[in-house]
């Protein structure tokens, strides 16, 4: 964990997914990972106090430089949104976990919703060269999409709108069980509402018959979306429930096996200590 000065160099609002800051932050951007997040700090004084958390969404070693898709939320994140080039941000980390793509993966697929595109894209753009990728991303609207410009060229990005404005209308749990036959492995991040929809995929392929796309499902990882506080651990304030018990998404997440997560009609389970959801299935 490292606390550095960055220097923004560009600055793009991508309709209404949020803006797009590229900062320049080269000793993050040397020990950051897909799934990892860094801690902003949302002023110069103290008011607002808390800082806020952005998942990486482009990592360039090579430059050194980071990139963060922040929405003007709240008086912190409208401060940080409105930075301009050449202005500071007050960075720490990384910190948290990262996703893990296993050596022998030929086909990956990828699964974005809103915001949650940011860890998807760092894969895609690292694992494009070397296996086969397919990204899937949903919004309300063509207005909430990743630009596919600002993908790889090589990869197969599919889209889906609830609105059917672009891409096919529905959801992305919608186009994924095609998919799920032709992947080896799957990885997840966007809203709790679509990480419970593919968390209830992934429960009827353990109950059911051993089909295509089955073991991936059971092997999905996701990266989770939750209020931080301190990103230190101590605070407590982004507990979840796991098949392991209350774990804290700056430290024992962002990235966890989706069998190990707990739901409660579509949000995460936030009290108490859950047992394994295969056990209750066996």
């Amino acid at each position: 964990m490292i606390l550095e000065e960055g220097r923004v160099v560009a600055s793009t609002k991508l309709g209404e997914l949020g803006t797009l800051l590229a900062v320049r932050a080269p000793e993050i951007a040397e020990r950051a990972n897909a799934g990892q997040f860094v801690h902003v700090r949302p002023g110069r004084g103290w008011d607002p106090l808390l800082r806020r958390p952005y998942s990486f969404c482009r990592i360039d070693r090579r430059e050194g430089e980071l990139e963060l898709i922040v929405k003007a939320l709240g008086t912190g994140g409208e401060w940080i949104a409105e930075r301009h080039v050449g202005e500071s941000l007050d960075l720490l980390g990384p910190l948290g976990t990262a996703f893990v793509v296993r050596r022998e993966t030929r086909n990956l697929l990828l699964v974005a919703g809103g915001t949650g595109i940011a860890p998807m894209r760092v894969i895609a753009e690292h694992e494009a060269s070397r296996r086969n990728v397919t990204l899937v991303m949903g919004g309300r609207s063509v207005a909430y999409l990743w630009p596919s410009e600002r993908l790889p060229a090589s990869i197969e990005y599919v889209t889906t709108t609830d609105d059917g404005s672009f891409g096919v209308k529905g959801r992305v749990t919608d186009v994924m069980p095609e998919l799920l036959r032709w992947a080896d492995q799957v990885m997840a991040c966007g809203p709790w509402q679509m990480l419970a929809a593919i968390g209830r995929m992934r429960d009827e392929a353990a109950r059911g018959p051993v089909v295509a796309g089955r073991r991936v499902l059971l092997d999905a990882q996701v990266a989770v979306e939750q209020h931080m506080g301190c990103a230190m651990g101590v605070c407590r304030a982004c507990v979840i429930v796991t098949a392991q018990g209350n774990a804290r998404v700056c430290r024992e997440g962002p990235v966890f096996a989706l069998g190990d997560v707990r739901f409660e009609a579509g949000e995460p389970a936030t009290v108490g200590i859950a047992a394994s959801a295969d056990a209750e299935i066996a």
